[in-house]
């Protein structure tokens, strides 16, 4: 006879306890681009979009974790695969200890009902054609949730609750406010009495007073029904207001996470500390302050940087050690060979033409490198890193972009491009190599440190 005594709910939620409510665990969700029936006849190579990629974090019960970034960086669809919303290419979502995506049957209905979504525009998320009661009601229907008699009494707590009146039951989303409808969608995920919401962008779509009412209506409510977020911004007055954890996102990783207070006083990541320069300032003391903006555009999903991602961007990317450049001079030579790496210069505009019969004139490859140059540099250089400079221009001048590319690259490739730096475990962790130790290409380590 087995002497196993049986496990009860109370073993469970013991061993639950201090476990967060949800854990992501190396998610990746990509977009495929020439992966149809027709490229695959025509021999062309799928391509792969990076939206999400290899992202990590737990969200404890009770809290509000922030995730914000610029717009594209993959914040959205982060949301969207946690919930299943969208297919995961890789990954592990675990909500209250149970992998989401091996859920079927009836523990997904109940995963359906504990984790609800509210959507950036309300406008877009309701159906026109269905009243506001048909919409709260929507989900108690679907989910066969109380006596079909008492669902109405249930929807009218729920818009009361939501701060709408009982009278506008039969009225459409058309009639309503931008403010209102999302509180008619609050009301909506909250109808089946969730554990965990994500909000996506919930308040860019009101107005300023406006959203102050929505963000202390969802603290009001995280309070009284004990909920758990995840809020989705670009918007770091949003973000400050009503998080606890913060967790920015870039180009698809998770670059820095942490508490809001420590995050917003003490950034780690150079890609943190530019999204914090970047929020206006209501006091006029600093209306003369200098505003260090970011370089160059965001890369493509379609083929992010190697290393760090943010390093085509970075005001503190490292040069290589024996080097002895100013970093001003090292970044105004990386926008330079990023340039030509991508050949993101039309030579043609370069070349003279021979007044008399119209003909393009032999390069003067003195006079193409000094005007390559003035178009793309806005410093002078030391001498020593001018002449390597003038050296990769000159290969230019023939159209070799490669061997251009090869010779700065040769001079010029920073430790921050070849090892991708990882986020750690700690209480304030960061993905930079500023702040740990990296292997060199030959194998030697270096240890790099935020000043």
């Amino acid at each position: 006879m087995s002497t196993d005594t049986p496990r009860t709910d109370t073993d469970e939620s013991t061993e639950r306890a201090g476990q967060p409510l949800v854990r992501v665990s190396g998610l990746e969700k990509y977009f495929w681009e020439n992966d149809s029936i027709v490229d695959r006849l025509l021999g062309d190579e799928p391509v792969a979009v990076r939206a999400v990629d290899d992202v990590s974090f737990d969200i404890h019960e009770g809290e509000t974790l922030g995730l914000v970034g610029e717009s594209g960086c993959g914040k959205s669809t982060t949301g969207e695969t946690l919930l299943g919303l969208q297919e995961p290419t890789d990954g592990r979502v675990e909500f209250d200890g149970e992998n989401v995506y091996k859920l079927s049957g009836q523990p997904l209905t109940e995963f359906r009902q504990r984790a609800q979504v509210v959507f950036q525009d309300p406008f877009s998320s309701l159906d026109p054609r269905m009243t506001i009661g048909e919409v709260v009601q929507q989900p108690l229907d679907i989910h066969d949730v109380d006596d079909p008699a008492a669902r109405p009494g249930r929807v009218r707590e729920l818009l009361e609750r939501v701060g709408l009146s009982v009278d506008q039951l039969d009225r459409y989303p058309h009639e309503f406010s931008g403010g209102q409808r999302q509180r008619i969608a609050i009301a909506r995920a909250l109808a089946l009495e969730p554990e965990f919401i994500v909000l996506d962008e919930p308040t860019s779509a009101l107005d300023v007073s406006v959203q102050a009412q929505v963000l202390n209506l969802l603290a009001d409510l995280q309070e009284e029904f004990d909920l758990t977020y995840l809020l989705i911004s670009h918007n770091l007055s949003v973000i400050r207001h009503i998080c606890d954890r913060v967790a920015v996102m870039y180009l698809g990783e998770i670059v820095e996470i942490g508490p809001a207070d420590v995050l917003f006083e003490e950034p780690k990541h150079p890609y943190t500390e530019a999204l914090l320069e970047s929020v206006p300032r209501a006091s006029t003391e600093e209306r003369d302050r200098d505003r260090e903006t970011l370089s160059g555009d965001v890369p493509s999903p379609r083929n992010p940087p190697s290393g760090c991602r943010f390093r085509t961007r970075c005001p503190k990317v490292i040069p290589p050690d024996d080097l002895g450049i100013d970093q001003a001079d090292y970044r105004a030579i990386m926008n330079v060979r990023e340039r030509i790496e991508g050949r993101d210069l039309s030579l043609e505009s370069i070349d003279e033409f021979d007044p008399e019969d119209g003909e393009v004139q032999a390069r003067d490859v003195p006079g193409f490198v000094a005007t390559v140059k003035t178009r793309l540099l806005e410093r002078e250089l030391p001498p020593r890193h001018d002449e390597i400079l003038e050296d990769a221009l000159a290969e230019l001048a023939d159209a070799d972009w490669d061997g251009a590319a090869s010779r700065l690259r040769e001079a010029y490739e920073s430790p921050c491009e070849r090892n991708r730096p990882t986020l750690g475990d700690d209480d304030h962790p960061v993905a930079c190599h500023l702040f740990a130790e990296e292997s060199n290409v030959d194998g030697s380590v270096e240890t790099h440190r935020h000043s």
